[in-house]
């Protein structure tokens, strides 16, 4: 069996699936991975042939470009993508993009993919993808060779059922540039021969399986799901490892330690990260601020109690933390969760918003909003979670739940599953091979 997998390129979305892509590879499928420079050494390290593209858009920098006369059907205007940012000094949050820029930037990464990856697959076609919400290439190169695709979810599914994704949040069917938008998404899909419209890639369609990375008790009504949607828990080996090797890290002493992060998409925000060490410097921790890939020079002297990295593996850090002041992006919700370490939430999307609401109604942390987090609602909320025992025995339950889940052995399942259901209804397709079997 050959799988494919077209995942948006970015950490939060890549890491959570390469422990999927070992378990298919030690299973003795072939697994080959669509993705960037940036990730395609993990993927290779994880058991994947790394099939690599440009991708224009991955860094939200820039417009879109309209298509040239004769290009897409349709005029489509620049969609309104947020300006590229520094990676050094005072930053301002990027605000999240609305409904259309959203589109802009998918599109943008279509149109880097497909014409990559159509000619890399033509030789061996894949029998399965699998891709996330934010991945049209993956839909369509599913729908271009005929084969199931399999949505792989980081975010509460049920944001999630169609390819709008988060991007639901702002959307306005009144806005002029949508349109012609929606045709240019539908020029590309039929030049690349798909057999898809705009609308038939971005409708709802529940018959896709589904391999959510959370238990099913983190999502709210998780039990009134169906069947193609897979709850299968976090898969903790799937992170990288430090750049450029060396030990874990190790705490300095027997202080509490406070992880701080936000991310790699919209954590340059040095004024944000200051805020927390500062009001952090008042209690007896030490704080850990990881700031996926922003200079640590940015933030100047720090308090003795604080270090600062520009990379450091959340789960090095994890094993050791009392609390977790985060985004709360799901790959390092369910990470801090795993370990049973409670979270003060800052979320910056829409997204994160409703998983930092979903950790509060189930008694795992607390939400700050960045915009009006003060030094004292810091120090108070991370001095709640270490001491309020109803907190620790809230984070037990949940440890357990996540221990229950199948994991990336039950999401591989799902692939197999996808593949031999598909074989049954076209049996003229090649069957999977007797390596296939579960182990």
């Amino acid at each position: 069996m050959h799988v494919a997998f077209c995942i948006a390129p970015f950490p939060g979305h890549v890491n959570p699936s390469l422990a999927l892509v070992s378990q298919l590879a030690r299973r003795g499928h072939r697994v080959s991975y669509a993705t960037t420079s940036t990730f395609a050494a993990a993927a290779g390290d994880a058991g994947a042939h790394p099939v690599v593209y440009h991708g224009a858009g991955t860094q939200l920098s820039g417009p879109v470009r309209s298509p040239r006369s004769g290009d897409d059907a349709g005029e489509a205007a620049p969609a309104r993508l947020p300006p590229a940012r520094g990676r050094d000094g005072p930053v301002p949050l990027t605000p999240w993009p609305d409904f259309t820029q959203g589109l802009g930037y998918q599109l943008v990464e279509l149109r880097a993919s497909l014409p990559v990856l159509i000619p890399a697959f033509a030789s061996a076609p894949p029998d399965a993808v699998v891709c996330d919400p934010m991945s049209w290439t993956g839909r369509a190169l599913a729908a271009r060779y005929a084969v199931p695709v399999i949505n792989s979810v980081t975010s509460l599914v049920g944001r999630t059922r169609s390819a709008f994704g988060s991007y639901r949040v702002g959307f306005d069917p009144a806005d002029p540039v949508l349109p012609r938008v929606l045709a240019s998404i539908s020029a590309v899909l039929a030049r690349y021969g798909t057999g898809l419209s705009a609308g038939q890639l971005l409708g709802a369609d529940r018959e896709i399986p589904v391999i959510a990375h959370h238990p099913r008790a983190f999502e709210a009504q998780g039990e009134e799901f169906e069947p193609a949607v897979h709850f299968v828990g976090p898969c903790l080996s799937s992170r990288p490892g430090r750049p450029g090797g060396g030990a874990p890290w190790q705490p300095p002493g027997d202080r509490p330690v406070i992880l701080v992060s936000l991310g790699t998409v919209f954590n340059r925000q040095p004024e944000l990260f200051r805020h927390c060490i500062d009001a952090l410097a008042e209690l007896s921790c030490h704080v850990v601020a990881a700031l996926g890939g922003m200079d640590t020079r940015t933030l100047g002297p720090l308090p003795p109690n604080a270090q600062a990295y520009d990379h450091v593996p959340l789960p090095e850090v994890l094993r050791h933390a009392d609390v977790f002041v985060g985004h709360a992006g799901m790959t390092s919700v369910m990470e801090a969760l795993s370990f049973g370490v409670p979270i003060v939430a800052v979320p910056q999307t829409p997204e994160q918003r409703l998983t930092a609401g979903r950790l509060t109604d189930l008694g795992l942390g607390i939400c700050l909003e960045a915009g009006t987090l003060t030094p004292e609602g810091l120090r108070q909320a991370v001095s709640t979670l270490t001491r309020d025992t109803g907190f620790r025995s809230r984070l037990a339950w949940m440890r357990a739940e996540i221990d229950r889940a199948p994991g990336a052995a039950g999401a591989a399942d799902v692939i197999q599953d996808a593949v031999s259901a598909s074989h049954h209804d076209h049996p003229a397709r090649m069957r999977l091979a007797p390596e296939a079997d579960r182990q």
